[in-house]
């Protein structure tokens, strides 16, 4: 039998190609963006338009002993970047699987930890193989 998962990367290119396109009416690519400071670094998800930064997580905010995950501290410092790319970025953008990612960044917020600048949004993506086709067939439907 298939293994029908879905890989933490499918997930995310699912998130780049079909759900941030429909949820802003453009598209999302890897691209590099200028820092007001002159320099470039790369961006994973980035609007066609370049106003959007987007980072992605698919991990959950808790670990299996309850504890707080980890990498949304390594995401905490990735987005220090992001705070500084060219002026035509407006909106920086945390997009989750899991809602105890956004509970989590919810409370880093309260206390201080975490900008209040960026927005959070949590995406319920497809479980299997099959319901990511399924979704697309959908869309491609629709257009007829």
């Amino acid at each position: 039998m298939s293994d029908s998962s879905i890989a933490p990367k499918d997930i995310e290119e699912w998130i780049r190609n079909e759900f941030l396109p429909k949820k802003y009416k453009q598209a999302f690519a890897k691209r590099k963006l200028g820092l007001q400071s002159g320099g470039e670094i790369p961006f994973d998800n980035v609007s066609e338009d370049g106003t959007i930064v987007c980072f992605i997580t698919v991990t959950a905010g808790k670990t299996p002993g309850e504890k707080p995950g980890g990498r949304i501290f390594l995401k905490s410092a990735r987005m220090l970047f992001g705070r500084f790319p060219s002026v035509r970025t407006e909106t920086i953008l945390f997009a989750f699987t899991d809602a105890s990612m956004i509970e989590l960044v919810k409370k880093e917020k309260e206390h201080g930890r975490f900008p209040k600048y960026i927005k959070t949004l949590l995406v319920n993506y497809p479980r299997s193989r099959s319901e990511m086709i399924e979704i697309v067939l959908l869309d491609v439907l629709a257009l007829f």
